[in-house]
């Protein structure tokens, strides 16, 4: 009983590390200093570990003091989850002109070649 509990505590404290963390993260991917993406994905990563050793050890039944713990951390998952959104839709967005620079680059490879063409310009665009 008392393992269970902590082991609520413990997933209370790691989601409220989440939060503080993905507070600290600026929408704008380039502004984030390097690592702190990481560092979430680790936080979530320890989390996850918590969630399985919780349900291996679930007998069907919460306690009171450990319903109590449950409401807390839905309270931190409902402040949690729409900054969850937000840098998934930045991240997106980011990933998206990453891509569109890329392809944009890549139709013009080869524009700026010397070629054999007598002294006329040849667009090479693909």
């Amino acid at each position: 009983m008392e393992k269970k509990r902590d082991q609520l505590n413990g997933f209370l404290s790691q989601t409220q590390a989440i939060y503080t963390h993905a507070q600290l993260l600026d929408s704008d991917m380039d502004k984030n200093e390097e690592g702190q993406l990481e560092r979430l994905q680790e936080l979530f990563g320890q989390r996850q570990e918590t969630i399985e050793a919780l349900a291996d050890d679930f007998t069907g039944e919460w306690s009171e003091e450990e319903q109590a713990i449950i409401a807390e951390i839905q309270q931190t998952e409902i402040k949690l989850q729409p900054l969850m959104t937000k840098l998934h839709e930045q991240f997106s967005q980011q990933m998206n002109r990453l891509n569109q620079t890329r392809q944009a680059s890549g139709k013009y490879a080869g524009a700026y070649r010397q070629s054999n063409a007598g002294g006329s310009f040849i667009d090479q665009r693909k």
